[in-house]
């Protein structure tokens, strides 16, 4: 049976970022394209080469609600229709953003903060438990299906 070689993670495109998934989690690079992620991207692969048990330093800058939610926010204007877009906007800026928009890194959003932005969502009374139960979906897929904005 071959061996598997191991092959450097590859420079992906998430919106208009550059990401590299490594373990299964992102890492961000900048902008897509732009000589910096290029730089990063090489210095990336270069550490995991030369060590293999290379794990990226917390010391990096990590990603934060607000930024995550504006990529969101990008994809949304470009892929959708414009009520759908409006709804987005909604429960980003009104909810999410309210609560988390400050410098909350993406890591550390757990299940405890999603339910009380969920509490928040009810207790504004500004939709139904099922449109409420849809919003907290969209959160959902904001933070778990960040892979599917590339």
């Amino acid at each position: 049976m071959p061996k598997l070689q191991n092959r450097p993670p590859k420079y992906c495109r998430m919106n208009k970022y550059a990401v590299v998934y490594y373990h299964g989690k992102p890492h961000y690079l900048g902008l897509y394209g732009s000589p910096e992620s290029r730089v990063a991207y090489a210095r990336f692969v270069a550490e995991l080469q030369a060590n293999p048990a290379f794990s990226p330093s917390r010391g990096e800058k990590q990603v934060t609600v607000r930024e995550l939610t504006a990529a969101f926010l990008d994809y949304a204007k470009a892929n959708t229709d414009p009520t759908s877009y409006s709804f987005h906007r909604v429960i980003v800026l009104d909810f999410l953003r309210k609560l988390y928009g400050d410098n909350t890194p993406v890591d550390s959003f757990k299940p405890s903060c999603l339910k009380l932005v969920r509490e928040e969502i009810i207790r504004s009374r500004r939709f139904c438990r099922n449109i409420a139960n849809r919003c907290t979906n969209r959160i959902i897929s904001i933070f778990a299906g960040e892979s599917k904005l590339s």
